[in-house]
């Protein structure tokens, strides 16, 4: 029964999905000499591509993993070590590494989620230039400079090398402006060059710009974009200065607040995300479908494709952090009887359909500043920081006194328990040079998952997609 209600959602989602991917189109109507004078168009293609960053199909295309900017996180955190899925199915090729491959569809979730959304924001940085005095339009092309940004930032560091020490290695094509002719790719410097342009002048033209919602990028939002990339780039004061200031305005949860199912845009710790209401879900092909394993109607819940923690990172998990009810002890869960050991239950949309997308929350700045104060030299600043926020979470928690190596391994392993699920843990590992070990005695990983890469391997470099070697001559492939 659960099989057909699931297949009559699907059909409505399509139907829906083609109608809503008909209506963003931001060029149908609007032409540039228009949007260089009108506030309202510009802030209409801005919103189209908020739209589209939640929306389904507009990448791969009758592919359920495919619903925007959430479902890209979610498939980079399948290939990390610290999450896993039951079955074959959905997102079973991220977890795989198949998915890496120019053949495969998957290969072009990221390609096909941003550069069409960088098409729209070069439209709207076309019309309004940079010595624009306006209010209104300067917030819009503080945020088109934003998401420009950001988006080169997730291609850079999905289908190029890291940073550090490959400068002048081949990365993605840079496109600046409206075309139709594919470009060569350009070196990481340069791509990078762009980024913190983008980024820096974002973080001018916002400033004072006070948003609707959180749905919206704002300041602090742009400056914790930077601080990623900073941290990404090594220059790790500028880092720890730009994560500050981007989480200083923000509250952190409690207990309470934390285990409530991260589905409400309007928690006091979401930086920015999307608002998904019933007349905009996507259902089926939603990440609450996925990676709610609570909901019998969902893939996860109801079809059993649980979505579970590695069992190492659930055992460094402090049994006086609360952060470990967010998945189910071996001993099972007397709240969730049928779920397997080590499911997370961190995921839960009590509403069933309209979930929102939390994409950024402003306790990973503590992480990034943390991190980069060590990295920086300054490790009781950094021991601070790390104290402020682990305390919130395990009230055993005393001030760190380890240093060097050993203090930023205690960061990263806070952060990889504190954004479990939350698109940073594929990232973190191909930056810090760490090796995939799912095979491991004891490992709790599914028999198709289960296999070790080794630390800078080319599989850890996504493939060009087989439709932009196809069409683009200048294209070079990275290997297999």
């Amino acid at each position: 029964m659960k099989k057909i209600i699931i297949l009559i959602f699907v059909l409505k989602v399509c139907v829906s999905c083609d109608k809503e991917f008909l209506d963003t189109d931001p060029q149908s109507t609007i032409n540039t000499d228009q949007l260089a004078k009108s506030a309202s168009s510009n802030e209409a293609l801005i919103n189209g591509i908020y739209t589209a960053l939640r929306s389904y199909g507009l990448a791969i295309g009758g592919n359920h993993e495919d619903y925007g900017h959430k479902s890209v996180l979610s498939a980079m955190d399948m290939m990390s070590n610290d999450m896993l899925t039951t079955k074959s199915s959905w997102y079973g090729s991220f977890y795989n590494y198949l998915g890496r491959q120019q053949t495969s569809v998957r290969s072009r979730l990221v390609w096909n989620t941003y550069y069409p959304q960088i098409k729209s924001a070069n439209l709207v940085l076309a019309a309004i230039p940079s010595n624009i005095t306006d209010e209104k339009l300067k917030a819009v092309r503080g945020q088109a400079l934003a998401l420009r940004g950001y988006f080169y930032f997730m291609l850079a560091r999905t289908y190029g090398p890291t940073y550090i020490g490959n400068e002048t290695k081949l990365c993605v094509p840079i496109y600046t402006e409206i075309t139709v002719v594919g470009k060569a790719r350009s070196t990481s410097n340069e791509v990078y060059t762009l980024i913190e342009n983008d980024l820096k002048e974002s973080i001018e033209l916002l400033s004072g710009f006070e948003r609707k919602n959180n749905d919206a990028i704002n300041q602090n939002v742009a400056e914790a974009f930077l601080a990623e990339v900073y941290l990404e780039m090594g220059r790790y004061a500028e880092a720890a200065t730009l994560a500050h200031s981007a989480r200083e305005s923000y509250e952190l949860l409690t207990e309470k607040e934390w285990l409530t199912g991260f589905y409400d845009i309007k928690s006091k710790e979401t930086m920015w995300g999307a608002t998904i209401t019933s007349g905009t879900t996507t259902f089926v092909a939603s990440f609450f479908a996925h990676f709610d394993n609570t909901n019998e109607d969902g893939y996860a819940g109801g079809m059993g494709i649980y979505k579970n923690i590695d069992k190492n990172l659930y055992n460094s998990i402090s049994d006086t952090d609360f952060r470990k009810k967010a998945f189910v002890a071996p001993a099972g869960s007397l709240i969730y009887p049928g779920l397997p050991a080590y499911a997370n239950i961190k995921f839960r949309d009590p509403t069933i359909t309209s979930g929102h997308y939390i994409y950024l929350r402003s306790s990973e700045m503590y992480y990034v500043e943390a991190e980069s104060l060590a990295r920086s030299g300054n490790e009781t600043a950094a021991k601070q920081v790390l104290y402020e926020i682990t305390v919130t979470r395990d009230p055993a928690y005393t001030l760190s006194t380890n240093s060097g190596t050993t203090l930023i391994n205690e960061i990263i392993l806070q952060k990889r328990i504190e954004l479990w699920g939350e698109g940073c843990a594929w990232y973190d590992m191909k930056r810090l040079g760490f090796s995939l070990t799912r095979d491991y005695p004891g490992s709790n990983h599914s028999d198709f998952g289960k296999f070790n890469i080794p630390a800078g391997s080319n599989e850890f470099i996504f493939q060009m997609p087989q439709a932009e070697m196809d069409a683009n001559p200048l294209m070079v492939q990275n290997p297999l």
